[in-house]
């Protein structure tokens, strides 16, 4: 079931406020080629675009797999993992941050977030109503 925003303040149910997250190949996002050790979960029919990254492997990638893009609407990435290294790019900077962080992308903004190494989650909630499984 897909709702809108607006829509999710007429559910009936509380039941229908419950979201399974299933795994979704990387692969299937525009941008974002698959990486071993990483397991992607998708939030079928919440009302924004919700994927849950879990990374379990010690070393990191030995490329890059994902490609800085852009999207029309904000984006809130949040990075849950004590030793989990990313190596953040914004715009025409690279940040490579370790440990608990958020990090807010302004529409428009070219991005990209690579993991280097840990273990941990990133979170991926990006504020268009109108979400899909990219």
């Amino acid at each position: 079931m897909k709702i809108s925003l607006k829509e999710s303040s007429q559910i009936s149910q509380p039941a229908d406020l419950i979201y399974k997250n299933v795994e979704s190949p990387l692969s299937s996002v525009p941008f974002h080629q698959a990486v071993e050790g990483l397991q992607r979960y998708f939030a079928e029919g919440f009302p924004y675009h919700l994927a849950i990254h879990k990374f379990v492997g010690k070393d990191g990638p030995a490329k890059a797999y994902t490609q800085p893009h852009t999207h029309p609407f904000d984006e809130l990435n949040i990075i849950i993992g004590d030793d989990l290294t990313y190596d953040i790019f914004l715009d025409d900077e690279s940040f490579i941050i370790k440990g608990n962080y958020s990090i807010w992308i302004p529409a428009g903004t070219l991005h990209a977030a690579n993991v280097m190494s840990g273990t941990g989650y990133y979170v991926v909630i990006r504020l268009d109503y109108e979400s899909t499984n990219e």
